[in-house]
């Protein structure tokens, strides 16, 4: 009775929470990149105090001119690298999450195959 109520919980309730768990690590990892946020401010000005415009001489319109170019070359460098890293990291994270669900079921019966290949002497054969 015992094995019965653990299998059907496995094959139930355990593989909807573990989907729910996979699909709930991906949601929370596009939520911490936000690639689509990312995406559109992508030539915003990177942490720039002051991006108001500059009345005054020539010389300090260049200055504040430069200024914003350079604080909008660095956010687009990064945000660019963050789209790149957090575009890898989800892709990374569905194929395992992918693998977790596929292999979920096949996890009981591990250890009977592992006692099945034990008991005829199978070893894996290592070439160098």
């Amino acid at each position: 009775m015992f094995l019965v109520g653990i299998l059907s919980w496995w094959y139930k309730n355990g593989w909807k929470s573990r989907v729910q768990i996979v699909k709930s690590r991906f949601e929370s990892s596009a939520d911490f990149f936000s690639i689509r946020l990312l995406a559109s401010t992508i030539f915003a000005p990177f942490r720039q105090i002051s991006a108001g415009s500059v009345s005054g001489p020539l010389a300090e319109q260049l200055r504040a001119f430069f200024d914003r170019l350079i604080s909008r070359v660095v956010g687009a460098v990064v945000r660019t690298f963050m789209i790149i890293f957090g575009g890898l990291a989800m892709i990374l994270q569905l194929i395992f999450g992918g693998f977790v669900i596929i292999i979920w079921p096949i996890l009981p019966f591990l250890p009977v195959i592992g006692l099945i290949l034990m008991v005829t002497g199978w070893v894996p054969q290592w070439k160098v």
